[in-house]
């Protein structure tokens, strides 16, 4: 590969921060903090040793901004799943913040840093769902569709999600309820007919209601 001229970051700024080893985490994708990917959709997983809260942000270089919409966070057991899906080429900062679950305070704390040159648009993207915060709590499992395009009109959509601690899980369409069917443990699926013709700007909202709740909370939100 052709030496790649980097932007200039702030001495530091990669890699590992002071709390990223203390707080037992581990590289498990990537170890080197500058990625070169020659697809505009880029998978990072970072290890924990006990249960950890975490947020991120994912900067675009030129032109500057947030484009969080474009992350997806996923739990696999004791793995932090940070899906990246951009619509354009160049470089992206991404921030990983977390803190343990055993520490108190309410601000996390940027413990590692990487460096996303995307080098090639090989898919469509559309902005991830929206991920409530009982999305990560739960440690639920999003299988698809990771998104769904405007304007969407295909007949049958699957929908499927892992849900652990739920007794009732339902899709809200709009103003349509879709109750999802359980086909194994924690794991939940429907079909959904965009045809119908749903206005613009519709949403499409993973709701569900656990056993200490008598109520629905929503755990994602796309946007059609």
């Amino acid at each position: 590969m052709a030496q790649v001229e980097l932007p200039r970051l702030t001495e530091g700024y990669l890699g590992p921060q002071a709390k990223f080893y203390p707080y037992g985490l581990t590289t498990l994708s990537h170890p080197d903090p500058v990625i070169h990917s020659d697809t505009n959709q880029v998978e990072i997983v970072i290890g924990t040793t006990e249960k950890t809260r975490f947020t991120t942000k994912l900067l675009g270089v030129d032109p500057k901004g947030e484009c969080n919409q474009f992350v997806l966070t996923q739990i696999q057991g004791s793995e932090y799943h940070f899906t990246i899906a951009v619509p354009r080429t160049g470089f992206f900062k991404f921030q990983i913040y977390a803190l343990p679950n055993s520490e108190a305070g309410p601000n996390m704390i940027n413990v590692y840093n990487y460096l996303l040159n995307i080098q090639k648009v090989d898919r469509y993207v559309e902005s991830f769902p929206k991920q409530y915060p009982l999305w990560k709590q739960e440690g639920c499992y999003l299988y698809e569709p990771l998104m769904l395009m405007k304007g969407i009109k295909e007949p049958s959509v699957k929908f499927r999600f892992l849900v652990p601690k739920a007794v009732d899980v339902q899709l809200k369409v709009h103003e349509d309820w879709i109750k999802m069917d359980q086909v194994e443990p924690n794991i939940y699926e429907a079909y959904v007919d965009f045809s119908v013709g749903y206005p613009a700007g519709a949403k499409v909202k993973l709701n569900v209601k656990s056993g200490r709740s008598h109520k629905f909370d929503t755990l994602l939100e796309y946007t059609i």
